[in-house]
């Protein structure tokens, strides 16, 4: 008999996430050696988990694992390494998702080019005015030869730079190890600091682009001290976790025109509340977490899962 591999992934709100039977089946396709089981409900996921070998879902429960006696390995698309919050046996691996990177430069790029070239402030304050030309155009910043600051750079941060980089821009990225070599893709002037030099690097960013992690690291790392060391004409993004940025503190300096402008697809707390202070802020524009939403979500990651599943696989052997 096959080993079992079971999957149960719904979303309530956004359908890219939620697996189809097609997809289901593309994955039983690239692996024959398993009986895959599309679960329906989360029950039914959980009862499978007697039986199965490889568990894919959104979430676990502690709970869930007390039975799970083939469970060799559990997935999930997300990419948050935080994203299980359970303790597993040493016998069982925890996988989340690397895959994202493609979807999520190409929502960076088109934030930084919607706020360098006004068209977020077009569609926006502007919008009701019949021919804004004045108030759009001493907004208007070419993308190209600005300086970008990646704080991040791991699989996110160098889809986003990669993409960046046929616009000229100048990149700073910020890397624990500088050991590692260099993207093959960086030009003369691209560079990698540590944590300990952003103080310094900060003040010469035009655009400031966030795709960290969450961990202890990683908390209030733009707070009130260091945003003020960006100059007035500069941009912040954030596309990693909403812990990193210090709203509060953003909101007062967009409201006090020390910052042009910011773009948040996460927040500290999600989801987002109507009664929020800063949905009313000038100059912020957001997703409501959606940067790595796209038809083609489930088949990146069932390409990723089946190919890092062959290389443990022929690793072991």
């Amino acid at each position: 008999m096959r080993p079992l591999l079971s999957i149960y992934l719904v979303h309530p709100q956004v359908s890219c996430w939620q697996m189809t039977p097609q997809e289901s089946g593309l994955l039983a396709e690239r692996m024959p050696e398993f009986q895959v089981l599309h679960c329906r409900s989360q029950e039914e996921f959980r009862c499978s988990l007697r039986q199965a070998q490889i568990g894919i879902s959104w979430k676990f429960q502690q709970d869930w694992l007390a039975k799970a006696e083939n469970l060799r390995l559990i997935a999930t698309p997300a990419a948050g390494q935080d994203y299980f919050d359970i303790e597993l046996p040493e016998h069982i691996q925890a996988w989340n998702g690397s895959f994202h990177g493609e979807i999520m430069a190409e929502t960076a790029l088109g934030a930084l080019l919607g706020v360098s070239r006004g068209l977020f402030s077009a569609l926006g304050k502007f919008s009701q005015l019949p021919w804004p030309r004045a108030e759009l155009s001493g907004q208007m910043r070419p993308l190209k030869g600005s300086h970008v600051g990646l704080l991040g750079f791991g699989n996110i941060g160098q889809c986003i730079g990669r993409l960046l980089k046929p616009f000229e821009v100048r990149l700073s990225a910020m890397r624990r190890d500088l050991q590692r070599p260099k993207p093959a893709w960086f030009k003369p002037g691209d560079r990698l600091f540590t944590p300990a030099e952003l103080e310094r690097e900060l003040p010469g960013f035009d655009h400031l682009v966030l795709c960290l992690p969450r961990c202890p690291e990683t908390d209030m790392i733009i707070n009130r001290k260091r945003l003020a060391l960006l100059h007035k004409e500069a941009s912040i993004y954030n596309f990693g976790r909403g812990n990193a940025l210090d709203l509060e503190a953003l909101q007062e300096a967009l409201q006090a025109g020390r910052l042009k402008a910011a773009f948040l697809d996460v927040f500290p707390e999600e989801p987002v509340s109507a009664g929020a202070d800063f949905l009313r802020c000038p100059n912020l524009w957001r997703l409501p977490h959606l940067s790595a939403a796209a038809p083609n979500y489930m088949r990146l990651f069932i390409e990723e899962f089946v190919r890092r599943y062959r290389e443990q696989d022929t690793k072991s052997h």
